[in-house]
C-alpha cells in the first residue's frame, strides 16, 4: 500500500508541473511599463558666484605726535686739541703736516724705493692743514670761521587730518536659494562675500618745532680767510736743496723733489662754543605716510524683486569683519641754515582685526539662465582703531577710520 501511494504522489506531482508549463506557454507576454503619463526631471540652479570690483570711498586719517631730530654729525667736546671734528658745514680734522728728516748734515733723507724726501710729522703748534667750510657767512666774525651743527625737538600738538582716495578692489562672493517669500513673489538667498582694498595716505606739513644750533669759532690766526668753498690741505712740488742753497741730485743726476704744504692754516681746537635755541613752524616740515590695504569678509541675507523676466534688483545686508594690514612711517626734515637737509625716519607695522555690518543694493541683468551682469551700491561700516610710532627719536601715532564708507560694485554672476 505504502508503494501504491507514493507512485501515485510522484504521478499526480509530475502531471502538475506538466499543466503548469503548458499554461505558461499560452499565457499572453508580460508588456513594459509606460511611464511616458511622468513629469520630465529638471535641474534648476540653487547657487549664484559673482565676481567683479568694489569701489569704495577711502579711510579717514588722523596724524598726531611729537619727534625729535638729532644731528647726524659729531663736533665733540668744546675743548680739545688735534681732535675729528665733524659739522653740518664743514670738518676740522687732525693736522697733517709733515717735515723732511735731515741727516748729520743737515740734508735731507731722501727715499731709494721713491726718490722722495722722508717726512716725518711736524711738532704740534696748535694748528691744523686739514679742514674745509662750504659757505662765505660763515666768516661773520672776523678772524674766525664758524662751524655748526643741527638739531630740532618737534613740540607741535595739533592733529593733521587726511581723507584717503577711493579705491578699487577685487569683490567675490557666492550665495545659495533659501526660498520664496510672500507667496512666491520674492526670493531670499544667503550670501557671504569677500573684497580687498588698498590703504594708503599721505600728509605733508611745517610744524612747530624747537631748533637747536651749536656752532664752534676756529681761529686764523692772522690768516686772510680763503674763498668759500675752501678744502685742504693742499701741496705743491719743490726742489730739494743743501745747506747751501744748491739742488740735491739723485744718482741718475735728476733733481730731487719735496712736497711742500700750501694750506691755510686753522686753529685746532675750538677758541669759542656757542649753543642757541629758535622756536618757529619754518625750519621743519613732517610727512606722514599711511600705506597697506584692507579685506572685508561679508555674510547676511538678500531679497530679490523682479522687475521683468531679465531684470531684477537685491537688497543685502548682515555682518562685516575686516582685516587691516598697515605700515606708518613719518619722516621729519630740518632744513638748516647752511648745508643739506636732515632727515629722520621712523615706521611701525600693524595688523587689526574690526567688527562692523554692511548693506548693498544691485539691479542684476540676465543675459542667460546661468549668466549676467550687475551692477549697486554698497555701504560698509568697521569702526577704527590706532596705529602708533613708539622709537628712540619719534612717538607719533594715527588713527585709521573705516567706518561709513560707500561707493558701487559691478561685475559677472554665474548660477550653478
Amino acid at each position: 500500500m505504502k508503494s501504491l501511494r507514493f507512485a501515485l504522489f510522484a504521478f499526480a506531482s509530475t502531471l502538475g508541473v506538466a499543466l503548469a508549463q503548458d499554461e505558461e506557454r499560452r499565457a499572453p507576454p508580460i508588456e513594459i511599463p509606460d511611464f511616458s503619463n511622468l513629469d520630465e526631471y529638471i535641474y534648476e540652479p540653487k547657487s549664484v558666484v559673482t565676481l567683479g570690483f568694489r569701489f569704495i570711498s577711502g579711510a579717514k586719517m588722523s596724524f598726531f605726535g611729537t619727534g625729535k631730530i638729532p644731528s647726524p654729525e659729531d663736533p665733540g667736546a668744546a675743548t680739545g686739541a688735534n681732535l675729528l671734528r665733524a659739522y653740518h658745514d664743514g670738518r676740522v680734522q687732525p693736522d697733517a703736516r709733515t717735515v723732511a728728516r735731515l741727516d748729520s748734515s743737515g740734508n735731507p733723507i731722501i727715499d731709494p724705493q721713491t726718490n722722495t724726501a722722508v717726512l716725518d710729522p711736524i711738532s704740534p703748534d696748535g694748528k691744523t692743514n686739514t679742514w674745509n667750510y662750504t659757505d662765505a657767512s660763515q666768516l661773520s666774525l672776523p678772524g674766525f670761521v664758524r662751524f655748526s651743527s643741527y638739531s630740532a625737538d618737534v613740540i607741535d600738538t595739533r592733529t593733521r587730518e587726511k581723507k584717503a582716495n577711493s579705491t578699487a578692489g577685487m569683490d567675490l562672493a557666492v550665495s545659495r536659494d533659501m526660498g520664496k517669500l510672500l507667496g512666491g513673489r520674492l526670493a531670499w538667498n544667503l550670501t557671504a562675500g569677500m573684497s580687498v582694498n588698498d590703504l594708503n595716505g599721505a600728509k605733508n606739513d611745517s610744524v612747530l618745532a624747537r631748533l637747536q644750533t651749536l656752532s664752534d669759532y676756529y681761529s686764523l690766526y692772522g690768516h686772510t680767510p680763503p674763498d668759500a668753498p675752501y678744502s685742504s690741505p693742499s701741496t705743491t712740488t719743490e726742489n730739494v736743496v743743501d745747506a747751501s742753497g744748491n739742488a740735491v741730485l739723485g744718482a741718475d743726476g735728476v733733481a730731487q723733489t719735496i712736497s711742500v704744504d700750501t694750506s691755510v692754516l686753522l686753529a685746532n681746537e675750538p677758541a669759542g662754543r656757542i649753543a642757541t635755541t629758535e622756536t618757529n613752524e619754518t625750519s621743519v616740515t613732517n610727512r606722514w605716510k599711511l600705506k597697506g590695504s584692507y579685506y572685508t569678509f561679508r555674510a547676511g541675507p538678500t531679497v530679490w524683486v523682479p522687475i521683468t523676466t531679465r531684470l531684477k534688483a537685491s537688497v543685502s545686508f548682515g555682518a562685516a569683519v575686516v582685516y587691516s594690514g598697515s605700515s606708518y612711517t613719518v619722516t621729519q626734515t630740518l632744513t638748516p641754515a647752511l648745508g643739506t637737509e636732515i632727515t629722520d625716519t621712523s615706521s611701525s607695522e600693524m595688523y587689526k582685526l574690526l567688527p562692523g555690518y554692511f548693506a548693498d543694493a544691485t539691479i542684476q541683468f540676465d543675459l542667460t539662465e546661468r549668466t549676467g551682469f550687475f551692477a549697486g551700491a554698497v555701504y560698509q561700516s568697521a569702526g577704527s582703531y590706532t596705529q602708533t610710532i613708539d622709537a628712540e627719536n619719534s612717538h607719533y601715532s594715527t588713527k585709521i577710520d573705516l567706518g561709513n564708507q560707500s561707493g558701487y560694485r559691478a561685475g559677472l554672476s554665474i548660477r550653478f
